[in-house]
């Protein structure tokens, strides 16, 4: 199987963010709706902020695939799924036993064909 394409540069940040009355710990903008693809790149970016991740729970809802195990840097992070999580929203679990949430916003609009 040949390995999934790597994004230029992965799109978070992390500052406070209002959403729904809601504080978050930032913001997330995924380019495209496949996890396997998006995850290796963002995932070194949550690791190097917070510590190594051993969890991710996405919305079940909004993704092209669902992959449930990623590998990064010779670490497997489970990927959980949850159909009552907003799409908007992700939760990421560390090894140390903190969390934390993003918002996931959502990615390029696609381009309307000729004539739509």
């Amino acid at each position: 199987m040949a390995s999934p394409p790597l994004l230029a540069s992965p799109r978070v940040r992390f500052e406070p963010v209002w959403f729904h009355q809601t504080l978050l710990d930032g913001s997330w903008c995924p380019e495209s709706a496949d996890p396997s693809v998006e995850l290796p790149v963002m995932l070194p970016i949550l690791q190097e902020a917070r510590g190594p991740v051993s969890r991710l729970l996405l919305s079940a809802a909004g993704w092209s695939a669902r992959p449930h195990q990623v590998v990064v840097g010779g670490r497997t992070i489970s990927v959980g799924y949850c159909s009552d999580l907003s799409p908007s929203l992700m939760i990421v679990r560390c090894a140390g036993g903190d969390s934390f949430s993003l918002r996931v916003a959502p990615g390029p609009i696609p381009a309307q064909r000729a004539g739509s």
